[in-house]
């Protein structure tokens, strides 16, 4: 095909096509004095970049994202800013290679470093960690709930005769303890209770209208929700889930710059924690 032909399948103006023949993207040959491009040249350039995109639509960079991630689809795909990504490839001193001056991962660099953690999860992973999040509790939860300090938990947890009693799940970088093998360790003693205060008239009414705001944001299928929102969910201020985020006490990862708590987490405070907060304090 001429170089014109070839710069309107990209939608490009004369000069910038002309640009990409003389920075020898692809074969070309000369048919009567005139400049013709090599199409199986053209493909193999444009399955191997993601800058030009052709007009008919046909996305570009097959080749490419066969094989490599960009910045931006690793955060894409761990839920996490481009900032978080870059800061990720420096301190692990992930290869990475350029092309049109934009920064890619190999596939199998990238999968390297994944088995490698546990903090950092893929959506097909963030499912499976949910169904171990349903089933189980963090240190700090299991300390709430008994109304103790987390080094009381772990001192729980190392006793000798405890061993093998408690089941360990390791659920983005934290470990967890499944709800089955704490009930089973919590019926066969007798020296910790379950943490529970009284509500007031006053606390049983808002707690009807908090139960009704909860029920409408539980009945969707949302699996996380945001500040502002869990605050409802389990009647606390902001300020509070902020500080449980910060111990620990509730899941959370971040969008962008948006912080999202896990459903999962949420459920798990109405079960067991909903009236830890409501007490009455004096």
């Amino acid at each position: 095909m001429s170089v014109v032909e070839m710069g309107q399948r990209l939608g490009l103006r004369k000069t910038t096509a002309y640009w990409l023949v003389h920075k020898g993207c692809f074969k070309t040959v000369l048919v009567q004095g005139i400049m013709r491009v090599d199409i199986e040249s053209f493909e193999h350039w444009y399955a191997n970049q993601t800058k030009h995109r052709k007009v008919d639509g046909t996305p570009p960079g097959e080749a490419l994202r066969a094989y490599s991630y960009s910045v931006q689809e690793i955060a894409e795909l761990l839920a996490v800013s481009d900032y978080v990504i870059y800061t990720l490839i420096q301190r692990h001193q992930l290869e990475t290679f350029e092309v049109d001056t934009r920064m890619r991962v190999r596939k199998d660099v990238f999968e390297k470093w994944y088995q490698s953690q546990t903090k950092y999860r893929t959506e097909e992973d963030r499912k499976r960690d949910a169904e171990l999040e349903s089933s189980s509790m963090t240190m700090p939860q299991m300390a709430r709930l008994l109304g103790i300090t987390r080094d009381e938990v772990y001192l729980i947890l190392g006793k000798k005769r405890n061993r093998g009693v408690f089941d360990i799940v390791v659920v983005g970088d934290k470990k967890r303890v499944t709800y089955e093998s704490f009930e089973n360790w919590y019926r066969n003693q007798s020296r910790y209770q379950k943490v529970t205060g009284k509500i007031s008239g006053l606390q049983e009414e808002l707690k009807k209208a908090e139960d009704s705001a909860c029920k409408t944001l539980l009945d969707s299928e949302r699996t996380s929700f945001t500040p502002s929102e869990a605050a409802i969910l389990i009647g606390v201020p902001q300020r509070d889930v902020y500080r449980m985020i910060e111990e620990g006490i509730l899941d959370s990862f971040t969008i962008g710059k948006m912080i999202r708590i896990r459903r999962a987490s949420l459920e798990w405070w109405l079960s067991y924690q909903g009236e830890v907060f409501r007490r009455e304090e004096k």
